[in-house]
Formats: structure tokens, sequence, C-alpha cells
């Protein structure tokens, strides 16, 4: 099947829906829209002539598509990615995946049964800075892997639905899994809140792996400081990626410790910055997503691999007490 000939209905014609929408777009699948806001969907009908929009999303899953894209508020996430794949069609589920273990078992268990894809809006996995992070660490530019620490900060949108580990902290999560190769055998952290709402503000998360490796995850939603960044230790140099409203960058620091008969000393050379192709993430992801539904292929970001992602998700929420709101 050429990935051209795929066609998508979209769940949500919101903030980031919209950019899903403008994608499909341009990918040539877009062919359906479905949201309950009317006004959501005059503004589809504006950008994109000749699109179908509803507001019902019965009409959605029986359209002649093949995929389902769902944008929808996260607690809607599981219960709707169910309904498409019970439909015969392809998902793709924002992030988080599902707010539940359970319901992410049974997308991945429903769509493994009904023989559909079923992929995770995990766009850093997609970033081609991220991709070329990957490849080096892959070649051994930095010797073995250690240490990974993601930061994910600014001061934006909040979620009633979910907390800030749950909406922020999948794409970290995702990345050092794949870092590391492997989930995590053990987490441990701290969430903590600002107001009166139960949703934690701001969550530091520590996760252990068999091959002796460690991660270390802080996002917030509450920090004048918009950035995303990255920091890949290893025995012979550290990988940083970092992204921010002026742009994204990676560089290569080669360093080490050497031991001698006087003691440690740190070696380091001049940080070198990492050329890497120029793409748009959502675009990329999308192509992916697209490729795995007409190939049959597992993507980077596929079911099973955003299952492990809820699972280390949940077990910070597990093993920490409830968010502790600052006292004033």
């Amino acid at each position: 099947m050429n990935r051209h000939l795929t066609r998508l209905g979209v769940i949500g014609a919101g903030y980031w829906g919209t950019n899903l929408i403008r994608n499909c777009a341009d990918l040539g699948a877009l062919h359906i829209v479905c949201d309950a806001d009317c006004t959501a969907l005059e503004r589809v009908c504006a950008a994109f002539p000749g699109v179908v929009v509803t507001t019902e999303i019965e009409r959605l899953l029986a359209a002649p598509i093949d995929g389902v894209i769902v944008a929808a508020p996260a607690h809607l996430h599981a219960v709707m990615a169910r309904r498409a794949i019970a439909a015969g069609k392809h998902v793709f589920v924002e992030k988080p995946f599902a707010l539940t273990v359970a319901d992410a078992e049974a997308i991945v268990s429903d769509a493994d049964r009904a023989g559909v894809t079923s992929f995770a809006g995990h766009i850093l996995l997609y970033h081609p800075a991220v991709r070329r992070l990957l490849e080096l660490v892959r070649a051994g530019d930095v010797g073995k892997v250690l240490h990974a620490r993601s930061r994910r900060l600014s001061l934006g949108r909040v979620r009633e639905n979910e907390s800030v580990w749950w909406s922020f902290a999948p794409h970290d999560v995702a990345l050092v899994i794949e870092l590391f190769g492997e989930p995590p055998v053990g987490v441990t952290g701290v969430q903590h809140r600002l107001s009166a709402h139960p949703s934690a503000d701001f969550a530091y998360a520590d996760a252990h792996f068999a091959s002796g490796g460690s991660a270390h995850i802080e996002v917030s939603w509450r920090d004048p400081d918009k950035c995303s960044r990255c920091d890949v230790f290893g025995t012979d140099g550290v990988l940083t990626f970092s992204d921010a409203p002026q742009g994204a960058s990676l560089t290569l620091t080669r360093c080490g410790v050497d031991v001698a008969a006087e003691g440690r000393r740190i070696r380091r050379e001049p940080s070198e910055r990492i050329h890497y192709p120029v793409g748009e993430p959502l675009r990329l992801e999308l192509e992916a997503f697209l490729a795995s539904v007409a190939t049959g292929e597992p993507a980077l970001a596929d079911g099973h691999r955003a299952l492990e992602v809820v699972r280390v998700l949940a077990a910070l929420e597990a093993c920490s007490p409830a968010p502790q709101e600052a006292i004033v």
C-alpha cells in the first residue's frame, strides 16, 4: 500500500489536533475530522476545503478510511482508540497512550487481535536531532552509556485530566527506554503541586536499568524557562540535545576520567556541534505511522513500546505519595 493512498480520520481539532490535521493534509491522507466544537470544525473547513467534518464519532468510524488519529483529551484516548480498532481501523493515539496500564494493555491486545497497527504520539523519537543522537550512541561515540538526564519545562497550558507527569514525561520516558534498549527495572521519584488541584505540577523520577545504567527525568509546566533538554553521559563523552524557543541543537563533548598514580583526572575536549537533517518531527512521525500501516512492520513508537512507557509512568504513581501542595 502506498502511504499516500492511506486515508485518515482525525478525532480532535483542538490545539494539537490542528497540527496533526495540517500534516495529514500535506501528506494527502486527510479525509475526515471529528470534533464536538462546531467552531473548530468551521476552521478546518476554511483551511482544508473538501475535507469531511462531523461532530459524530460514529460517522467518522463508518467513513472509508484506513486509520484514525486520536487527539482528544487524554481521558478519552483509550475508549476512542478501542472503538476505532473495533471498527477495523489502524490507530495513532496521541500521548499519553492511555492513563492506566490496563487501558494500554487493552488497546494493544485489541489491535493485535484485529490485525491493525497501534501507534503512540511519541514525537520526540522522530526529531531529526534525536534520531542522530541515537545513531551516535549506537555507534559508540560516547562509549558505554551510563546515565541519561532529561528535562522538559515550560510555563504554559495545564491539563485538567492528567498531571504534568502523564502529559510531559511520555516523551522523555520513551527516549530513555530507546537509549538503553530496555525498560527500567525500577522507578522512584516525587511529585509536587502548587494549587488545590490534585494533579502534579512538578515531577522528578529516577529510573534504573538491568544493564546498570540510570536516568533522571524532570518535568514541569510551571517553569518560566521553556526548554527541552536531554544529556546522555557515556564513558567517553556526553551528547546533549537541547530544544528551546530559539531553536534546537545537538552537541558532543568528548570527555572522561583518567586514572593515574596521583589520582583521577578529568579529560575534556572542546564541544562539537553535530549537524543533522532538517525535518518537521510531526510530519516524520506521521510518515512512520503511514509506513507501518502500509508494510505491517512495527514502528519505533508502536503500541507495544507505548505500553512499556505507560508502565513506567504508572510505576512512579505507585511508588510516590500523592502530590503535596506547596505551603504558602
